[in-house]
């Protein structure tokens, strides 16, 4: 996943962000705080915490870090919709998001809200990288996570196949609903509202 320098900072600073493995052992053990995976416009830390009710102020990207779900495939209704996951016979298929971790259960229902109807939720493994310090120098290991997914379970009549592992949010980002979103949850900062803008309808997370 290529950040690009005018994606927004937040969401530059979660792609690039590793947790220590400490970080992810003490977050792991949060009593109620199941891991999720997200791979579409959840992955924005801003329209994460517009559908939470989180505020703006708190650094959510500090609790999510790159992974990959295998075993899955991405797919779109149009080549501009957000995508949406389903179980795929190859085992190489791969879906790339980003796993988020210490969200509360009525943080999790709230995404379950958004989600639910024709999709399902659904445990993966998640692979991601964590730092690990050995003689004063950080080194990348692999780890394996138990964690809540959506997948599609309607019909497939209609959806088409990515090519990418990957959703971009460049597109995403364009939209005036993104940017509706962005100065919602700007206002709510100012004002200290905690009231998040009515989301749309479609679109996996």
């Amino acid at each position: 996943m290529n950040n690009q320098t005018w994606h927004p900072k937040d969401y530059q600073d979660a792609m690039s962000n590793t947790l220590s493995d400490e970080d992810l052992t003490r977050l792991l053990k949060q009593p109620g705080c199941a891991p999720r995976f997200v791979y579409g416009a959840l992955m924005l830390p801003t329209v994460l915490k517009c559908i939470i009710n989180e505020s703006q102020t708190v650094n959510i990207h500090e609790r999510m870090t790159r992974a990959t779900v295998s075993g899955f495939r991405l797919y779109q209704f149009s080549s501009t919709s957000t995508p949406v996951m389903r179980r795929s016979r190859d085992p190489g298929s791969v879906v790339e998001g980003i796993l988020v971790l210490g969200l509360d259960e009525t943080q999790r229902n709230a995404i379950y809200e958004l989600e639910c109807g024709l999709m399902g939720l659904v445990s993966v493994e998640v692979q991601i990288y964590v730092r690990e310090n050995l003689e004063e120098l950080d080194i990348l290991n692999a780890r394996t996570v138990d964690a809540g997914a959506f997948v599609w379970v309607g019909s497939s009549v209609e959806l088409i196949p990515m090519k990418s592992s990957r959703w971009a949010v460049d597109g995403f980002l364009k939209e005036p609903f993104y940017e509706s979103i962005e100065t919602s949850q700007r206002r709510r900062a100012l004002d200290g509202e905690d009231r998040p803008p009515e989301a749309s309808d479609g679109g996996g997370d």
